[in-house]
C-alpha cells in the first residue's frame, strides 16, 4: 500500500558543511503513515540512497527538510520545491515525484532561455508548482544514466542544475531535421532502454496525415483531394478538375513555400510567398508557371491539394485551429478552438506564423445562419477528436496532443487542412492572468499517466 502527501521540500541549510544524509519529516506525516526505523530507503527519479529520518513535532506543517548532501544525492537543487511524497509501506520506502521533462531544442537570451517557448515553459513551471511536481526543462545536453543536466524555474528567474530522470518526457523538439537526426534517434533509445515514456513522438509529414486518414469513412469526406507532386501531370491533372489548387511542402510549416494556382479571366496566376514578400505571376499557360514552382519542388518534396473556396471576412481568408489533448483514459479532448483570420486579402494562409489574427472560434462563423452555425459548432470537435484517435492509434509512438487545422467552405462543410503534432504554444494573451487550457490538460493529462 502507498501513501501520498504534498509537501515543500526544503533545504536545511544548516547542515550545509556536513555530509549526513538527513531527512526530517512532520510528526503529522509520520503518525499517519507509521514510520518505522530511524532509517529508510529514499528515491528519487533513478537514484535511491538510505537516509536517516528524523521526526520533528509541529501542529499541521507539509515542510519537509533535507540536508544539502542529500540533495546533491540525489541530483536534487539547493533550492525549496513542492513536491508529492509518497510512502510504500511494504518496502519501507518514501518517493519522491512524480517529475515531468519538457525536451527541447529552443534557444534564446538569458532572460528568456527558450526563445518563444519561454513564456509557455514558466507557465508549466508555475502550474506545476501548485500541484507539487517537480518540472524541469531539458535541452538536449548528453544524457546521463542516473542525473539530467536541466533548466529548473526557482520562481525568480532559470537555474542551471542536476536533476532526476523523470517520470515522463514532453518532447517540444521543433526542428524537423533535428528530429531526424542521429543524436536525436540515440536520445530516444536511451528513453526506451531506461524505461522513460516519452510522448509527441516526432512530427508528420502531410502526405503520412492523409494516407493515415483516409481508409476511415468518418473522416474521408472532410479531406480534400490530394496526390503527391511528382510531375507537371499531377498539377494539369488537379487543374482540370478544381478551379484553384494549393501545393505544399510535404514537411512545411508555418504557411511557408505554400503555392496557390488559380484560374480566371483566362489566365492561369501563380501565388506563393518569398523572402522579398508575397509574388504572384500569371501566364496564358499551366506549362508557363511550371519552372517557378520547379525551383523549389526540386528541392523538396511536395503535394498538389484541392482548392477549397473558405469562408472570408471582409475578404480575408478564415480557417481554425483546434488543440486536443490525451485525457484519462487514453480519450481525446478538445482543448481550446480558435479562428483564424489572414492578415489581408493578399494573404492565402492563415497561419499565426504569417501574421493571422486570432478571433473566438464562432466569430469565424458570423456569416453564417444559425442553423449552420449550430452544426459547424458540434461538427468540427468531433471531427477534431476523430482525427486525433485515428493519428494516435496509426502511428509509431505514444503522441499527447495534436493541432488540428480545418477549414469550413462557403455551404459550411468543414475541410481538414492539416494536422500538427507539435502545435504551437503562442499565446493569445487573452487570459493574461490566469492558465491556458492547455497547460492545465497537459498536467491532467500527465498526472493520470503517472499515477
Amino acid at each position: 500500500m502507498k501513501h501520498t502527501e504534498k509537501i515543500i521540500l526544503q533545504p536545511n541549510n544548516e547542515l550545509k558543511n556536513s555530509t549526513l544524509l538527513l531527512l526530517s519529516i512532520p510528526e503529522t506525516i509520520a503518525l499517519k503513515w507509521k514510520l518505522a526505523g530511524p532509517s529508510l530507503l529514499f528515491r528519487c527519479g533513478a537514484l535511491e540512497k538510505v537516509v536517516e529520518v528524523q521526526v520533528y513535532r509541529t501542529s499541521s506543517s507539509h515542510t519537509v527538510y533535507c540536508s544539502p548532501a542529500l540533495l546533491t544525492s540525489l541530483s536534487l537543487p539547493n533550492q525549496t520545491i513542492p513536491i508529492t511524497l509518497t510512502f510504500f509501506d511494504k518496502l519501507n520506502m518514501l518517493s519522491l515525484g512524480p517529475i515531468l521533462c519538457l525536451a527541447t531544442n529552443a534557444k534564446g537570451s538569458e532572460s528568456e532561455p527558450f526563445g518563444e517557448y519561454t513564456s509557455f515553459c514558466r507557465e508549466v513551471a508555475e502550474y506545476c508548482e501548485e500541484h507539487h511536481i517537480l518540472f524541469y526543462v531539458y535541452t538536449l545536453k548528453p544524457w546521463n544514466e542516473q542525473r539530467v543536466k536541466g533548466m529548473i524555474w526557482n520562481q525568480r528567474t532559470w537555474v542551471d542544475s542536476d536533476l532526476p530522470k523523470p517520470s515522463l518526457i514532453y518532447n517540444r523538439i521543433h526542428s524537423r531535421k533535428l528530429e531526424k537526426s542521429s543524436h536525436i534517434e540515440m536520445l530516444k533509445t536511451i528513453w526506451r532502454e531506461q524505461n522513460i515514456p516519452y510522448f509527441n513522438e516526432s512530427f508528420l509529414n502531410k502526405w503520412e496525415v492523409h494516407q493515415k486518414l483516409l481508409p476511415y469513412d468518418e473522416v474521408a469526406p472532410y479531406l480534400p483531394e490530394t496526390i503527391l507532386l511528382e510531375s507537371f501531370d499531377n498539377i494539369q491533372y488537379m487543374m482540370s478538375n478544381y478551379p484553384t489548387v494549393y501545393l505544399k511542402p510535404l514537411n512545411g510549416s508555418q504557411g511557408k513555400h505554400i503555392f496557390r494556382i488559380s484560374y480566371q479571366d483566362q489566365l492561369f496566376q501563380l501565388d506563393y510567398s518569398s523572402y522579398q514578400g508575397n509574388q504572384t505571376i500569371t501566364s496564358k499557360t499551366l506549362s508557363g508557371l511550371y519552372p517557378t514552382i520547379r525551383a523549389r519542388s526540386k528541392l523538396v518534396p511536395y503535394l498538389v491539394q484541392q482548392g477549397i473556396p473558405l469562408i472570408e471576412i471582409e475578404g480575408c481568408p478564415v480557417d481554425f485551429r483546434i488543440l486536443c489533448l490525451k485525457d484519462s483514459g487514453e480519450r481525446w479532448k478538445v482543448i481550446s478552438a480558435v479562428a483564424r483570420i489572414a492578415q489581408s486579402k493578399e494573404q492565402f494562409v492563415s497561419n499565426i506564423a504569417r501574421g493571422a489574427l486570432l478571433k473566438k472560434f464562432e466569430e469565424g462563423l458570423i456569416h453564417f445562419d444559425e442553423a449552420i452555425k449550430k452544426q459547424t459548432k458540434r461538427i468540427v470537435p468531433e471531427l477534431a477528436c476523430e482525427i486525433s484517435q485515428i493519428i494516435d492509434r496509426e502511428s509509431d509512438g505514444m503522441f499527447g496532443e495534436l493541432g488540428i487545422d480545418l477549414s469550413v467552405d462557403q455551404k459550411g462543410h468543414p475541410w481538414i487542412i492539416e494536422v500538427n503534432t507539435k502545435p504551437s504554444k503562442t499565446s493569445d494573451g487573452s487570459n493574461p492572468n490566469r492558465y491556458r487550457p492547455s497547460v492545465k490538460a497537459l498536467i491532467r493529462f500527465f498526472k493520470w499517466y503517472t499515477s
